[in-house]
């Protein structure tokens, strides 16, 4: 931050970051409010309650300019290496009901916002998921192609893994040994 390399966005971030910056400023005045945040939501489907609003503009301490949402990004991607995982699992969870996210949103975002991908890249993306009757992909099958490890749910899974091996270590006493011995073997040669 304020390093003159521009807290570590390369320059295609930020276009991207001022692209989408343009899309959520409806009113194009430069800085988003409650107002631009409401519609930006409203177009993409996610009807948003005032309380849900006024928390993404306290984050940045009311209406944001481009260069307050490039530094809320910085701060928050200088916190622990989960942080940019937990911004996508954020990002997602933002447009999911009921646990599921509207394929025709996340095929138009896919599309129009950042790195914007090919029919035939979302078509390999799409192929990856199941769209349910009403349209609907499976928010957690989603979250688990862009964030290792699946986002918030799999990382508890994952420390009960964690937890896990000690209790299971006592049946593999036995391979263990042979392990240790083959070790030995090694060390005698």
């Amino acid at each position: 931050m304020g390093k003159g390399d521009n807290g570590g966005f390369s320059k295609e971030q930020l276009e991207m970051y001022k692209d989408c910056f343009q899309l959520m400023d409806v009113d194009k005045d430069g800085t988003i409010n409650k107002n631009d945040l409401r519609a930006a939501f409203d177009n993409v489907g996610k009807l948003m309650d005032e309380s849900e609003l006024d928390d993404m503009l306290s984050e940045v301490g009311g209406g944001c300019s481009f260069d307050a949402m490039i530094s809320m990004f910085q701060s928050k991607m200088a916190g622990d290496s989960n942080d940019s995982d937990e911004l996508i699992v954020q990002a997602f969870k933002a447009y999911e009901e009921e646990g599921k996210i509207e394929a025709e949103m996340f095929r138009h975002a896919l599309m129009k916002w950042g790195d914007k991908f090919s029919q035939a890249e979302i078509d390999d993306i799409f192929g990856e998921f199941e769209v349910d009757d009403d349209g609907f992909l499976e928010s957690k099958a989603v979250i688990g192609l862009f964030v290792a490890g699946g986002g918030e749910e799999k990382k508890e899974e994952e420390e009960k893994k964690e937890e896990a091996p000690p209790p299971s270590a006592e049946p593999e006493a036995a391979p263990e040994g042979g392990k240790k011995k083959k070790k030995k073997k090694k060390a005698a040669k």
